[in-house]
């Protein structure tokens, strides 16, 4: 902005204008100065013009734009609600919503990782929203924009390392425009027993903006059956060893689970055992998918299945092959694709399979069918 001062402004001014220059009478006093033609009009120089004219000139620049236009969003205060946009960050505003929460066993993908719950574990997932309050400029997110933490109910506080898009499940790093919002998520793995009753939300540095904490009792989406504890009405517990039925998808750490069917056989898998008198194969036809983002080799020992007789003896696993012939699996899965196998485990004479249990490594939810 030009502030212009002079006594020579209380004065006749005449103009006038010529082609590329302009002479200025004033108090008996004539200059001519250069001028700019633009949308018809001829402009002059003013602090040229009033220094040629022995007049004074303050110039006072245009104060800087402020960074970020507040909006809406509310300032964090004691308790944090849900669906409400609060304002985070004091030197560089975000706003961040809280949508839901819900507990899962089943894996979850957050960009590039997988987070897998153990036997003794469930994973809760948080959706959220995250805004850039800007008006003018862009602004870059990705995880640690906000330091997130849940306390879950070993009084153990558990902070979120990453950030995923809800649309494609990519990791958030991204440079949101003026006002442009994203649906993202993350996952914390939390003991299998118990609610988790605290998330706080605050800037990634002390001192820099307010802390939402969030009270998650009654408010997490619980687990649905089998996975639920029956014994814990809210679905906050998750079972270690979950009861399952045929043509039911079960979610180990790296694959989708299916058994599919079951049936006794005298055909002899390659490199199995060879059948004593008496004795017979139970063969269970299952249907595997790969549930990672990566190549998976799977073969006969990618998974613990284990077949206990009416009289608890363990029942010994033999091979898992092709579902159509007695060849040994053992090949590459690809990322959403399946592949269906038999497992066969030796059953030995006047024994009697009861419980087939399935797990893929030692410390993995297992799930139970019963043998009919």
């Amino acid at each position: 902005m030009l502030r212009v001062t002079s006594l020579l402004l209380l004065a006749f001014l005449a103009l006038a204008v010529f082609a590329g220059t302009a002479t200025v009478t004033v108090a008996g006093k004539t200059v001519t100065i250069p001028t700019i033609e633009q949308n018809g009009k001829s402009l002059v120089d003013i602090v040229a013009l009033m220094k040629l004219l022995g007049g004074k000139v303050t110039v006072k620049p245009s104060p800087t734009p402020p960074a970020a236009a507040p909006g809406t969003g509310q300032l964090p205060g004691e308790n944090g609600q849900l669906g409400i946009v609060y304002s985070m960050v004091k030197s560089n505003p975000l706003f961040f919503s809280l949508k839901s929460a819900e507990f899962t066993v089943a894996p979850v993908k957050v960009g590039e990782v997988m987070y897998t719950a153990k036997a003794g574990e469930k994973l809760l997932v948080i959706r959220f929203t995250v805004q850039n309050p800007h008006k003018t400029m862009e602004q870059f997110v990705r995880w640690d924009s906000l330091k997130m933490t849940v306390v879950d109910a070993m009084n153990i506080n558990r902070e979120s390392t990453n950030w995923g898009d809800v649309l494609t499940q990519n990791g958030v790093a991204v440079s949101l425009k003026p006002a442009q919002k994203i649906e993202a998520y993350t996952a914390f793995i939390v003991p299998a027993k118990g609610v988790v009753p605290k998330l706080m939300v605050m800037p990634p540095t002390e001192n820099d903006g307010g802390v939402l904490r969030y009270d998650l009792r009654g408010k997490v989406t619980g687990l649905k059956e089998p996975f639920a504890d029956p014994a814990d009405p809210a679905g906050a517990t998750a079972r270690e060893t979950v009861p399952m039925k045929l043509n039911t998808a079960c979610p180990l750490d790296t694959l989708n689970l299916t058994v599919e069917k079951f049936a006794y056989s005298t055909e002899v898998p390659t490199d199995a055992d060879e059948l004593e008198e008496g004795a017979r194969y139970a063969v269970f036809t299952v249907l595997l998918k790969n549930i990672t983002p990566d190549d998976l080799y799977v073969r006969w020992d990618s998974l613990m299945p284990m077949l206990t007789s009416t009289d608890g003896e363990e029942l010994h696993y033999q091979q898992m092959t092709f579902a159509t012939s007695a060849r040994a699996f053992a090949q590459t899965i690809k990322p959403g694709a399946e592949a269906r196998v038999r497992l066969f485990i030796l059953v030995p004479a006047e024994v009697t399979p009861k419980t087939l249990t399935i797990r893929e490594t030692e410390e993995s939810r297992a799930y139970e069918f019963e043998v009919k």
